[in-house]
């Protein structure tokens, strides 16, 4: 719990670092925007300028015409210079110090436009204004400062370089400051509550990526799988965990129908069990409980569905059940050796002097050969039953289960069990601490459950009725797997739940003690044995064993 908390508190720490992170270089940006959109605004101002100077002037006389070179000089000069800030910008260093270049590029073109037009009588008086605006936009408090000092210096230096073509009224002077003034106060105002509430904004969106980080964090550290969809039933969000046990990727199922792929979920189950099928082709027990899921107003704005995959814990049940049945059956295997053998080698023994006494070929050696052979399989049932509640703990030796493999293969090639199977081999070195006697009964006992399955394919001399497929390859960490397949008519689904179930057969003939048996040798190598079938699809059973575990102990005497 402890060690799992830390992780998810360090994931979360991560994700609130990388917002802030990916927020820190975002600090220039509303800058960079506005020196760009106010280059872009001055741009189209001193371009109207030029068009209408152009305009009104052409027709003019000479001292007009004077004028109209003046501006085209100056609006010449405003592009070089804000050609100038555009490189800076594209650059994106000093941005501070090239909005103290644009705000006195405003109120020098100011300048210059009012100085052409009549200096302190000029109708472009306001453009000072504009400057100061456009300074406290750029700096907010500090912008609007600077802009309104330099826009009265400006006005000033202009009455005094005028005054001897142009005396303006000290009233005029004082309007024209006092303007400038109270614009810089009333657009510093604004500006500096503009700034106050982009800090807030960005607290708040701060706090925002913090929570979706912790959101996200949380819900893709979950164990369980996490899908939800919209009220038309399409899929929204699948977690990491959901998207391991499906074999899906949330990009390729966002979007999409969730009847598609999660038709086995039951809308509004409290709690239920199903089989999926994922992906990569793997049956999957899965718990699951769906829910509806609803805003503020208590409007439904979706579903969701918690899962989880309960397969090795299903499995794990069957495995105590399984241990728990044999557990029982080895308690009553001494009693059983004692109450089924004694009496029947008392039989036998008293069937072959009863036997010694009939007259060969009559009626009675007849019968009596009967129960002798009964007698004697019974004594084999018996035999394998102990061998089974009573197994010899593994003698272990470093083993290449290739070899093994090929040694039984090349004896299985000779039984009559073989003669209607073509046996495929894929075998690669695979060196494990196991008994080797044992793991060739294991492989003789799949081999021939592979071979009795398909033996019934064609009439005889037909050839091959079917293939057994037998593998072998290392596993990652030293192991190895061993796998026999066959194209037989399958296994059937209820019958899959109980095949190593002792006793249990689906053949008149049989035991039901051999696939038991494999499956008590395979525990004891600290191994595990599963199968896979689908009827009419053939069968596979694959053993993995560990590079060598401790074997299980036998069962009490």
């Amino acid at each position: 719990m402890t060690s799992g908390g830390a992780g998810g508190a360090g994931t979360v720490a991560d994700a609130g670092a990388a917002a802030r992170a990916a927020a820190a270089p975002a600090a220039g940006d509303p800058l960079r925007r506005k020196l760009v959109w106010l280059s872009l605004f001055r741009l189209v101002t001193v371009t109207v300028l030029l068009g209408g100077t152009a305009v009104v002037t052409r027709d003019l006389g000479a001292e007009a015409q004077q004028l109209a070179g003046h501006l085209y000089a100056l609006v010449v000069s405003t592009y070089a210079v804000s050609i100038a800030f555009a490189v800076g910008l594209r650059l994106g260093r000093g941005l501070v110090a090239i909005a103290y270049g644009q705000i006195a590029l405003d109120l020098g073109l100011a300048a210059g436009v009012v100085a052409l037009t009549g200096y302190s009588d000029s109708v472009f008086v306001f453009m000072f204004s504009l400057g100061v605006v456009n300074g406290a936009i750029l700096l907010f408090r500090t912008g609007a400062v600077v802009a309104t000092a330099l826009a009265v210096c400006s006005d000033l230096g202009l009455a005094l370089w005028g005054g001897a073509t142009h005396p303006p009224a000290a009233q005029t002077l004082l309007i024209h400051c006092a303007a400038f003034v109270l614009t810089g106060a009333l657009a510093g105002y604004l500006a500096a509550q503009l700034g106050a509430a982009g800090e807030r904004l960005a607290e708040r969106e701060s706090d925002l990526a913090d929570m979706t980080a912790l959101h996200e964090s949380i819900v893709q550290s979950v164990s369980s799988g996490l899908l939800t969809t919209d009220p038309a039933g399409r899929v929204t969000f699948l977690n990491r965990a959901g998207e391991a046990m499906t074999g899906l990727d949330l990009a390729q199922v966002r979007g999409q129908p969730a009847e598609r792929w999660f038709s086995a979920f039951q809308r509004g189950a409290p709690r239920d069990e199903t089989e999926i099928r994922n992906e990569r082709g793997h049956r999957l027990r899965v718990g699951y409980t769906s829910f509806a899921l609803t805003g503020r107003d208590g409007r439904a704005v979706g579903d969701a569905v918690i899962f989880q995959d309960l397969t090795a814990l299903r499995q794990m049940e069957e495995q105590v059940r399984r241990s728990e049945r044999l557990a029982d059956l080895g308690r009553l295997a001494a009693g059983l050796a004692h109450e089924v053998r004694n009496p029947l080698a008392s039989i036998a023994g008293s069937i072959e002097l009863l036997r010694g006494q009939a007259a060969p070929g009559s009626e009675d050696a007849r019968l009596m050969e009967i129960v002798l052979r009964e007698a004697a399989r019974l004594e084999e049932l018996v035999r394998r039953f102990l061998q089974f509640t009573r197994p010899v703990p593994p003698a272990r030796s470093p083993t290449d289960l290739a070899r093994v493999a090929a040694e039984t293969l090349d004896v299985f090639d000779h039984d009559p069990a073989a003669l209607r199977v073509r046996v495929e081999r894929d075998l690669a070195t695979a060196t494990v601490s196991c008994d080797g006697d044992l793991l060739r009964q294991v492989l003789w006992n799949l081999l021939t459950n592979a071979a009795q399955s398909i033996a019934g394919r064609g009439g005889p001399g037909e050839g091959p009725a079917g293939v057994v497929r037998v593998s072998c390859h290392p596993t990652p960490g030293g192991g190895a797997e061993l796998a026999v397949a066959d194209d037989g008519p399958g296994i059937s689904r209820p019958d899959l739940l109980r095949i190593f179930t002792p006793f249990f057969t689906t053949r008149r003939e049989g035991t039901g003690l051999g696939l038991a048996t494999v499956h008590r040798i395979v525990e004891a190598h600290g191994g595990t044995i599963s199968v896979e079938s689908e009827p009419g699809a053939g069968a596979r059973f694959l053993v993995r064993l560990p590079p060598g575990a401790p074997g299980a102990a036998p069962p009490p005497r």
